[in-house]
This record gives C-alpha cells, sequence and structure tokens, in this order.
C-alpha cells in the first residue's frame, strides 16, 4: 500500500482529484469552492441542476431536506425535523442514511467511511454552505463510487476577491436560532476565510415528563491560500481547508404508535430521555492548483477525515424489542408500559460509539485543444482512498422507576459491537469530450479496484486480543463505461442522451456461510430535453436504470436488526420521468417587480424483478415477489414556488407535495393508517403536502431583515415511519433574522 501511495504522489502533477474547475478560462487560477457542474456548462450531457448562493439566501432554509425537493428526481425520507441527517436517494436508490449516492462537500468525500461503512450518520451542516450541485445520468460517472443514482456536491464559502464579511442571527419557534459569521479576503498572493456557524433549538418534540429535545451543532471552518502573481508564466495555487464540527443532539430513533400520533404527533415517550447523540468531525484538505499553459490545468487534493459519533438510545423494554412494542402495544403491554413510564421495569440501552477515519489523495487533469472546428477536452482522474469504521456497542441497564430512568449496570465497552471494518479504493477514470458545431460527443471509462475487510472481535474480547477474531475479506474491481451525446436545436432548444454503467460497492463481506454481497449494478439511460433562455428555462429527462443487482441493508435506522449487512435482491428496474420548469414573469403595471415561478416534477415507478428471500432492514423478512413495489420511493414528487421580487424586498411561496409511499414490498393497493385500521395491514404513508414562506427585506447597503414560516398550515401528517414508529415534520416554525454584509 506504500508503494500505491508513493507511485500517486510521483503522478499527481499528471492529473487531478475527480473534480472540475468552475471558472471557463483555465488560465484563471480557481477561486472558489471546487464545482463539479462549473458555470452551469449547457453541454453537460446529462440530467443536472444547481442551487446558488442569491437563491439560497431567498429561501432562507435551514432543512437542506427542503431544497432538495425543490429539485427533480431526488428521493428524501424525513427523520427529525431539521434535516441534520438527511436520507437521500437520486432516481430510485434506497434513501436509507444516504448510503447509495456519492456525497461531496468541494468535491472531496463526505460520508464518514463511503467504502467500508457507507450509511452517512455524519452529514455536512447545510446552513454554511452557499450552494448545491446535483448530477444525475452518464455525466456523474467520474464522481463515484455510487454511480447509479447520482452525486451531490455541497459548495462551501468561497474565499473572496476583496475583503468581505458577512454576519446572520435568527431566533425563532421552540428556541430555534443560528448564528453565522464569515470574514475573508485577499491580500496580494495570500486570501483567507474564516467562519463559525451554529444551529440550535430546544427541540419541538414533548418528552413524557418534560427535557429538552434538541441539539446544539457548530461548525468551525478555516481557508488559507496562496497564489503566483498573475504575471508569472506558469500559475499556481496551494489552499488548506481546516473544518471542525460538533454537535450534542437530544435526539432518538423512537417514534409513535398511530394511536398516540393521533392524539399528539409531537409526543416522546418517557423511555427515550436518556437517548443522546455525541458528535465530532474535522477535515483536513490541502490542494494544489497547477496550471502549466493555458490549455491545461492540473489539480492535486490530499484529505483527512476524522470523525465520531456516539448515539445511546433505549433497545428494549421488559424483554420486549421496540419493533414488536411499535406495532402491537396490546400484545406487548408491559413493555408499552414501561415504555411510556406507566409502570417500572427493566430498559436495555445501548450506545454505538463509532470513529471513522478517512483518507485520500485524488488528482485530476483535463487538457483542451482544437483541430479545425473540432474542440476537444481530455480529462484524466485518480483517487487512492481509505477508510476505516471501528465500533463500539456497548448495552447497558437502567431501570424505569415512577417515569425515571436510573443506571443499574454501565456494562463493559463493546459488550453488544466490536469490530473494525476498512475499505481501500484505487478509482480512476478517462473522459473525453467533443464538440462539433451543434453535437457534442462525451465518453468515459471509470475504474474501480476496492478491497474490503471485516475484522469482528466478538461481545467478550475487550481488548481485542483475537482469541475470539472472526474475519472476511473481499476484493471488487469493475469497469464502468459510459456515454452521452449532446445535440443544439438551435440558440435555445437541445437535446441529450446518455448510457452507462452504474455502480455501488457490495458493503463488508459478512463472516457466516451465507451468501455474499455482490456488488450492485445497474445499465442507466437518459433522454432529455433542454431549453434556456432569459426567461423561461425548460429541462426533462426519461430515465431508467435495470440493476443487475440491487442491494438492501440491514440498520437500526431502516428498521432492521443494525448488522449493516448488505444482501441481494436480484434484478429491479427504476424508470420515470424529471421535469423541471422555471418562468421569470414581469408585471406591465408593476415594471419595477418581477414574479418567478418554478415547477418540479418526478414520476417514479421502482419495482423488484426477480423473486427472492429477503434478508431483514427496511424492507422487511420474507419473500418478496418479482414485480412488487420497492418501498420508500415515492411515485409522485411535485415542488412549486412563487415569488415577487423588487430590489428592495423579496417574498417567496413554496409547496412540497410527496405521493402516498409504499412503506413494504408489495403490489396490492395502498393501505394507509386510519383510526379504524388493522396496523398489521398498513403498507403505505399517504401524501402530504408543507407550505413554506420567506422573505427578505434590505435596510441599507449592509443591513437586512429576513423572516420564514415552515409548514404554514401546521400539516402534522405522518412524514415517515421509520426509525422505529411514525413521526410527524417539523410544525408551523416562526424565524426572524437579521443579516449583515460588508
Amino acid at each position: 500500500m506504500k508503494r500505491i501511495f508513493f507511485l500517486a504522489m510521483l503522478i499527481s502533477e499528471l492529473a487531478f482529484g475527480q473534480t472540475n474547475p468552475s471558472s471557463d478560462s483555465l488560465r484563471t487560477i480557481e477561486t472558489q469552492s471546487i464545482s463539479i457542474i462549473g458555470l452551469q456548462n449547457k453541454y453537460i450531457g446529462g440530467s443536472s441542476c444547481r442551487v446558488n448562493n442569491t437563491q439560497l439566501q431567498k429561501m432562507n432554509q435551514l432543512d437542506i431536506n427542503k431544497i432538495l425537493r425543490s429539485m427533480p428526481g431526488i428521493q428524501v425520507r424525513d427523520e427529525e425535523g431539521f434535516g441534520l441527517r438527511p436520507n437521500i436517494g437520486l432516481r430510485g436508490t434506497p434513501v436509507n442514511r444516504s448510503a447509495k449516492i456519492t456525497v461531496m462537500e468541494d468535491g472531496v468525500l463526505m460520508a464518514p467511511a463511503a467504502y467500508a461503512d457507507p450509511a452517512a450518520y455524519y452529514f455536512p451542516t447545510f446552513t454554511r454552505m452557499s450552494g448545491i450541485e446535483v448530477l444525475k445520468g452518464s455525466s456523474q460517472i467520474k464522481y463515484g463510487p455510487y454511480t447509479i443514482g447520482g452525486a451531490i456536491n455541497l459548495l462551501s464559502t468561497s474565499i473572496p476577491t476583496t475583503f468581505k464579511a458577512f454576519a446572520q442571527a435568527s431566533y425563532g419557534s421552540f428556541g430555534l436560532n443560528q448564528q453565522r459569521f464569515w470574514v475573508g479576503d485577499t491580500k496580494g498572493q495570500l486570501s483567507y476565510l474564516f467562519e463559525i456557524n451554529r444551529l440550535a433549538t430546544r427541540g419541538f418534540r414533548e418528552l413524557d415528563g418534560g427535557g429538552n429535545t434538541g441539539f446544539d451543532r457548530r461548525d468551525y471552518l478555516g481557508k488559507v491560500r496562496w497564489q503566483s502573481k498573475a504575471a508569472a508564466r506558469v500559475l499556481q495555487s496551494v489552499q488548506l481547508k481546516v473544518l471542525h464540527t460538533e454537535e450534542n443532539a437530544n435526539e432518538t430513533y423512537l417514534g409513535l404508535n398511530f394511536t398516540d400520533f393521533q392524539e399528539n404527533p409531537l409526543r416522546r415517550y418517557s423511555g427515550t430521555q436518556k437517548d443522546l447523540l455525541n458528535l465530532f468531525h474535522n477535515h483536513v484538505v490541502l490542494q494544489h492548483v497547477l496550471t502549466p499553459f493555458k490549455r491545461l490545468q492540473i489539480t492535486t487534493s490530499g484529505y483527512l477525515t476524522q470523525t465520531f459519533r456516539d448515539w445511546g438510545r433505549a433497545n428494549s423494554f421488559g424483554g420486549q424489542s421496540i419493533n414488536a412494542i411499535i406495532a402491537d402495544n396490546n400484545t406487548n403491554q408491559l413493555g408499552y408500559q414501561i415504555m411510556t413510564g406507566e409502570a417500572n421495569g427493566e430498559v436495555i440501552f445501548r450506545s454505538a460509539a463509532r470513529h471513522y477515519i478517512t483518507k485520500g489523495l485524488q488528482t485530476n487533469a483535463r487538457y483542451q485543444f482544437k483541430t479545425g472546428a473540432i474542440e476537444h477536452s481530455i480529462e484524466l482522474g485518480l483517487r487512492l482512498h481509505q477508510d476505516q469504521a471501528n465500533r463500539y456497542g456497548t448495552q447497558s441497564k437502567y431501570q424505569m422507576t415512577s417515569g425515571l430512568m436510573i443506571l443499574t449496570d454501565g456494562g463493559e465497552q463493546g459488550n453488544q459491537e466490536n469490530q473494525i471494518r476498512q475499505g481501500t479504493s484505487l478509482a480512476s477514470y478517462l473522459n473525453y469530450q467533443l464538440h462539433y458545431k451543434h453535437w457534442t460527443l462525451n465518453t468515459g471509462i471509470r475504474q474501480e479496484f476496492i478491497t474490503l475487510s471485516f475484522l469482528n472481535y466478538g461481545n467478550a474480547d475487550f481488548a481485542r486480543t483475537g482469541s475470539d477474531l472472526k474475519s472476511a475479506d473481499n476484493q471488487v474491481q469493475v469497469w464502468l463505461p459510459g456515454a452521452s451525446l449532446y445535440y443544439d436545436l438551435n440558440e435555445r432548444n437541445s437535446l441529450f442522451t446518455g448510457i452507462h454503467k452504474g455502480f455501488s460497492p457490495p458493503g463488508i463481506p459478512n463472516t457466516t456461510s451465507g451468501e455474499q454481497a455482490r456488488a450492485e449494478e445497474a445499465l442507466n439511460y437518459e433522454l432529455g430535453y433542454r431549453l434556456l433562455s432569459n426567461k423561461l428555462q425548460i429541462q426533462a429527462a426519461l430515465f431508467r436504470s435495470a440493476y443487475q443487482n440491487l442491494l438492501g441493508s440491514d440498520n437500526i435506522s431502516g428498521g432492521g436488526l443494525g448488522t449493516g449487512n448488505q444482501f441481494n435482491a436480484g434484478k429491479a428496474m427504476v424508470q420515470g420521468l424529471e421535469l423541471s420548469t422555471q418562468y421569470l414573469m414581469k408585471l406591465p403595471f408593476m415594471p419595477s417587480i418581477q414574479v418567478p415561478i418554478q415547477m418540479n416534477y418526478t414520476y417514479t415507478n421502482a419495482t423488484f424483478a426477480e423473486t427472492f428471500i429477503n434478508g431483514g432492514g427496511d424492507w422487511g423478512v420474507g419473500q418478496i415477489n418479482s414485480g412488487d413495489f420497492i418501498p420508500f420511493i415515492a411515485p409522485h414528487l411535485l415542488n412549486c414556488s412563487v415569488g415577487l421580487e423588487h430590489k428592495k424586498w423579496n417574498a417567496l411561496l413554496s409547496a412540497n407535495y410527496v405521493g402516498t409511499t409504499r412503506t413494504t414490498p408489495g403490489q396490492d393497493p395502498s393501505i394507509v393508517a386510519i383510526s379504524n385500521e388493522n396496523y398489521a395491514l398498513v403498507n403505505s404513508i399517504k401524501g402530504f403536502t408543507i407550505l413554506d414562506f420567506s422573505s427578505n427585506w434590505v435596510l441599507n447597503e449592509q443591513w437586512m431583515l429576513y423572516g420564514s414560516i415552515q409548514n404554514i398550515a401546521n400539516n402534522l401528517h405522518i412524514v415517515a415511519n421509520l426509525p422505529q414508529g411514525y413521526r410527524s415534520a417539523l410544525p408551523r416554525t416562526f424565524v426572524l433574522g437579521l443579516k449583515m454584509k460588508l
């Protein structure tokens, strides 16, 4: 492995790190956060969308789920109401913990262990971001390892070219408050940016007996860059980015049974009073950009990430599992009474401490040239990546006494889970783009060579001496070709189509004699239309993913046992339509006001194409038949917004509709929970709509007042049944704040 690292260092000046610079001119050193879309390059041979900082400032949205739902093709499952740990899927990929998409910040992988343990229990803090990019189809094959659905890239605050400062403070319902401040400048060859962001609330859940159900998350970001003089023969820059995130959250996995949800959707059971998440995240990136001559740019990034999270949660009450109690509290009456604090009894409590280490080196080179009327662009990328998840799960015991939980047995660290998961990948890609008159052809191939290892020390070997060690290894090598074709019908209208082989790693091998999980692979097709004009933009795309092997997973967050194992589900078919329109209208009788209108719609049909026995997780246990719908993929998603914009103020009203969504596989009609329903037959969550409003008022050149109302209609219908029970959306929430810029 040391030799591989040394080889990568030698060639790092020949190729650059899996990202595209967003500047059109290769003689200009990149001063923004690394972008995978760039300046909305219309020649992208696939579906793409981007929300920039100007749009984010108008929305004043704290929850990334709401922003993602304003884009087509994105499935989101709500959980705690604030979007801190979003469950995201793209074009029908499983949503649980965003484990089947590629998530990046400034072009660098951000999942704690993208290969070894991909469930994203850490997700970058959205409220400090300046933009979001989403790529789907063959255009995102460069951004692995998860290339079936797509890639999401979050853009952090860029270093300004002149002195700038920004401050923001707000306060709202449930003690929801944010403080954000950043300052940056460029002086000659040196530039910097420092940012602090805090988001906190006392929570909106109502804990039996009282108590805080909120969180406090803080981010500290620093960037320092040196760049050569503009007149230098060879342009280059070196940037150091350092990020620290910490969070304490009185958060739980436990929702409500339906009867309790009807009585009070915001209730939280007494048995969750000790549930607590502690998290910290450190991230360092050293980046070098080199432009040796006009048509060639090389960027190399080395990164090191450390993430720790310990989520302690009640696991059973009176010897009865939470899932059993939620499903049928009459049969499990004692457990239910202990859970609600109405009876005394034993509570099994588990803390899931996990320490993640990620490190890597990625490099990419882009060379552009012309031969007559033909424009060429060649990109070569290489990434060497290692990640590790160190799991210590500890089981302790409490006694519920008169509604209070009293610790009776602290337990030995690792008595529930004691293992190490490791992943190593050498990934590379070659992409060629040819542009001639109205035609643009993109072809490319990605290669992944992955080694996965699993060390399970057992629940008695706390010192990890190896006395009861069970281990397993797996190697995967895959070649992933792709191609897209773009055609300009005229200056405004264009068509695009593409096909590529998608891939997801198989996860950690198991140490039993059962069937090992195979890599997830699919053939992905896309056909689209794009219209770009000053007032009107339209993008429509038909997509189809023909899975050769779909993978399920077993996580507590997905209703399983929490082993983290993945299992084969065989063939599957996901297909649908994405439609996005934006129109800028001006009022003839009020020329100083313009009216932006936006509509996004997604239809998705996702079905299993083989009959198999399921291994657990959020698909349940038992036989799944060919033709059954894949759960947690809403067939209909709709987002509409209308705004009013004046140079002194703006206002935006948006509506998000999520159609009725299946929660179990099957082909029978949807059955949703109602007051007289047999809940064992419930297989779907009823569709719902959430309305939000935001407005900004310019006081002077430096100061702006803003306000927002989330969930205007106070819709407290069921938005999710995972993890462990029904939960509602964030209730109606008012926020009022000030922004200052220099």
